[in-house]
C-alpha cells in the first residue's frame, strides 16, 4: 500500500483524509485501547514498515535527506485551541479535529 497521502493535492484533503482515518482512533482512545490518535496512527504507518518517524528537520539534523519525490506522512499537531480559554471550543456543531494542525512526518523508508 502507497503513502495515502500521496494523491491528496490540498491541505485541505489531507486533512479529510486524516480525520477519517482518525474517527475509529478517537472510539479506541476514549475506551483506553490506544493511548491517543497519534499512536493509533503510527500502529497504522507501522504495519506498512513506517518504524522511525521524524519530521523533515529531524531527519536533516540527523544527516539525512528525504528520497525524491517522497511525500509526508500526517500526524496531528498540537492543538490551537486550548478549551479551557476558548469559547469557539465549546460550540458542540465544530468538530474538534479542526483545531489539531497537521504534522509532517517521514519515515526511514523515505530516507537516505
Amino acid at each position: 500500500m502507497g503513502n495515502i497521502f500521496e494523491s491528496a493535492a490540498t491541505i485541505q484533503q489531507k486533512r479529510e483524509i486524516l480525520k477519517k482515518l482518525s474517527k475509529p482512533l478517537q472510539e479506541l482512545s476514549k475506551i483506553g485501547k490506544i493511548d491517543s490518535v497519534n499512536a493509533g496512527l503510527k500502529t497504522i504507518y507501522k504495519s506498512e514498515g513506517h518504524i522511525i518517524l521524524k519530521t523533515f528537520n529531524q531527519w536533516k539534523k540527523d544527516g539525512k535527506s528525504i528520497k525524491k519525490g517522497e511525500k509526508a506522512l500526517c500526524l496531528w499537531g498540537s492543538p490551537k485551541c486550548k478549551e479551557d480559554k476558548n469559547e469557539q471550543c465549546e460550540d458542540t456543531n465544530v468538530d474538534k479535529l479542526d483545531f489539531y494542525p497537521i504534522c509532517y512526518v517521514f519515515s526511514n523508508l523515505q530516507v537516505q
